[in-house]
C-alpha cells in the first residue's frame, strides 16, 4: 500500500503545477510604458499593474475605456518619482489596426500608432499581452520629432498560483519522505 503512494501524489502534483497556468481569475498584468526621444533630451518609464480583465472606471462600446487614479511608478530622464495617481485611457479610433493610449497624472505620455492592445468590447475588455510600438505625439525631441514609445503588457502571476504549485511539490516532497521512511 505504501509503495503505492507516490503514484497519486505525484499525479496531484502534476495537476496543481498544470492548472495555474490555465487560470486567470485573480490574474494580473503589469505594464511598463517607455519612450525615449532621438535626440535623448527626454526619457520617460512608467509601470503599473491592472487585472487582467478589468471593468473600467468609464467606457463606451466602440471608442474606449478609461481608470482613473491608478498607481504608476515614473522614472523621468533617470530620476526616480516614486508612485504618482494617473488615469489611463484606451481609445479605438475605428482605424484599424491604431490605437491611442494616453496617460495623464504629473505629466502626459501617449502611444500613438501601435495596434490594438485588448479584445473584447471597450466595457469588458481582455489585456492582450504583448509589446506595442508607436510613437508619443505628446513628448517632442528638440527637433520637434516625435519620441519612440511602447507599451509592454505582461502577465503576473496570481498569488493563489503559486501557493497551489506550492502545495504540489510539497505533496510530492512528503509522498518521497514517506517512500524513505518505509524502506
Amino acid at each position: 500500500m505504501r509503495r503505492l503512494l507516490p503514484v497519486p501524489m505525484l499525479a496531484l502534483a502534476v495537476m496543481l503545477f498544470l492548472a495555474p497556468a490555465q487560470l486567470r481569475a485573480d490574474g494580473l498584468d503589469s505594464f511598463t510604458f517607455s519612450e525615449t526621444t532621438v535626440d535623448n533630451s527626454f526619457s520617460l518609464v512608467m509601470s503599473w499593474q491592472l487585472p487582467s480583465s478589468p471593468t473600467p472606471d468609464y467606457a463606451v462600446s466602440g471608442q474606449g475605456f478609461e481608470f482613473y487614479n491608478v498607481g504608476v511608478s515614473e522614472i523621468l530622464n533617470g530620476v526616480d518619482l516614486g508612485t504618482q495617481l494617473a488615469d489611463l485611457v484606451f481609445l479605438n479610433t475605428n482605424a484599424s489596426p491604431f490605437q491611442f493610449f494616453n496617460i495623464t497624472g504629473t505629466g502626459e505620455a501617449t502611444l500613438a500608432g501601435s495596434s490594438m492592445m485588448y479584445s473584447g468590447d471597450e466595457t469588458s475588455p481582455t489585456f492582450l499581452l504583448g509589446t506595442y510600438d508607436g510613437f508619443d505625439v505628446v513628448n517632442l525631441d528638440l527637433s520637434g520629432n516625435p519620441a519612440a514609445a511602447s507599451l509592454s503588457i505582461v502577465n503576473t502571476p496570481e498569488p493563489s498560483s503559486i501557493l497551489m504549485l506550492l502545495i504540489g511539490f510539497l505533496a510530492f516532497a512528503g509522498a518521497l519522505a514517506l517512500k524513505k521512511a518505509a524502506a
